[in-house]
């Protein structure tokens, strides 16, 4: 396949810059970052710029926060009393926990999967469930923080389109890639929150 259309496998490498030009993430092409085009598990603005680039194709794409992490959002930062995480065991700044919370109970647990933890990032939701990070610990209770790492940063997006295929049934059921290619990139750190699906 030479074009990215919806319901293709797509390879890219890429380097991630803030607007000053400091480098948040870099994929090499020997390694590249492994998605399902037009399933929205990506970044809107990254998405949108991919959309019929060709194999081989390098460019460069400016994605404002409100089409990237999301604007930053005060509201999804919370102090949890201790007791609420005795569930959870040992606690330590930059954990990452899963929350869910309804009208009676709030709940925190570590994520189980990759999946979970694209599934449920807090990407300008009005919804408060989802991954937040430890921030600060205290005596008794605990800071943690819903937003992406990203959220409210203007990103610029240096793309390599490394590989173009067809899926195979299970990822255009999912929208994921296979798992094997999954457990590649987690193993290439995609429990840091910073190289987590963008």
């Amino acid at each position: 396949m030479e074009v990215i259309e919806d319901k293709t496998k797509v390879s890219i490498a890429y380097v991630l810059m803030e607007k000053s030009g400091r480098i948040l993430e870099e994929i090499q092409p020997t390694h590249p970052f492994v998605y399902i085009h037009g399933y929205n598990n990506i970044i809107p603005g990254l998405e949108a710029a991919l959309a019929g680039r060709k194999l081989g194709e390098k460019f460069s794409v400016d994605i404002p926060a409100n089409l990237g992490y999301g604007v930053y959002r005060d509201d999804l930062i919370m102090k949890v009393p201790k007791s609420e995480l005795q569930e959870v065991g040992e606690l330590w700044i930059g954990m990452e926990l899963e929350m869910f919370q309804d009208d009676d109970i709030r709940e925190f647990q570590l994520p189980e999967t990759p999946d979970e933890f694209i599934e449920d990032l807090n990407l300008d939701k009005d919804e408060s469930d989802g991954i937040y990070t430890v921030k600060e610990i205290y005596r008794d209770s605990v800071l943690v923080d819903g937003n992406h790492p990203f959220a409210g940063k203007d990103l610029t997006f240096e793309v390599e389109v490394v590989a173009i295929e067809e899926p195979s049934y299970t990822e255009l059921e999912t929208g994921f890639p296979d798992q094997d290619d999954y457990d590649n990139e987690y193993d290439e750190g995609f429990d840091d929150r910073y190289d987590e699906k963008f």
